[in-house]
């Protein structure tokens, strides 16, 4: 028995092709998702990630300059993710609703949609944006960098003695301690 798909589309109608490409763009998109690979780092100031533990980490002193409350938002990976979960609830909840294939195809819609939006609320973290000024070197002038350091993370307030940690690329400001320690200059 031979089967010929361009035969069976021409006989499909429109609804139901529309259906099958929501359906297979919903799957294709989780498959895609899952399959990328995301490098492990920090997911917070107090966070290590396994690739930065016992590894080399440059310090340098800082000062507070300032601190304002921030947020981060989920990877394209989360947000697609999510897009694609919803897309196939939706549509399996279109389908179950009624027969009509333009339920299906509008249920594959909004769950997308709503599955995007779900994926943003539960995925967007509390962050602090950091002003530093740090410690010249060498005669070299201070300069005033940024960090916006995603939660959990320390408190810190503008004056306050902070390290700059750049462990394997990843950057976070760590409170110093505020008792008297000897080391060399």
């Amino acid at each position: 028995m031979n089967f010929n798909i361009v035969s069976a589309l021409r006989k499909a109608s429109a609804s139901s092709i529309a259906l099958a490409a929501a359906e297979i763009l919903a799957v294709l998109v989780v498959g895609f998702v899952m399959m990328v690979p995301d490098k492990a780092h920090a997911q917070s100031g107090n966070v290590y990630g396994s690739g930065q533990a016992q590894v080399y980490s440059q310090t340098e002193d800082a000062v507070v300059v300032q601190v304002r409350m921030a947020r981060t938002e989920p990877t394209w990976q989360a947000r697609a993710a999510g897009t694609g979960v919803g897309a196939v609830v939706g549509g399996l909840l279109g389908r179950k609703a009624s027969t009509n294939s333009a339920a299906t195809v509008i249920g594959t819609t909004l769950g997308g949609l709503a599955g995007e939006r779900v994926t943003t609320a539960m995925a967007t973290n509390q962050a602090q944006e950091i002003v530093l000024q740090l410690q010249g070197r060498n005669g070299m002038p201070a300069r005033v960098i940024t960090i916006v350091q995603p939660a959990p993370f320390d408190a810190v307030a503008p004056g306050q003695r902070v390290f700059l940690i750049n462990s394997a690329g990843t950057y976070r400001v760590v409170r110093a301690l505020q008792q008297p320690v000897a080391y060399w200059r």
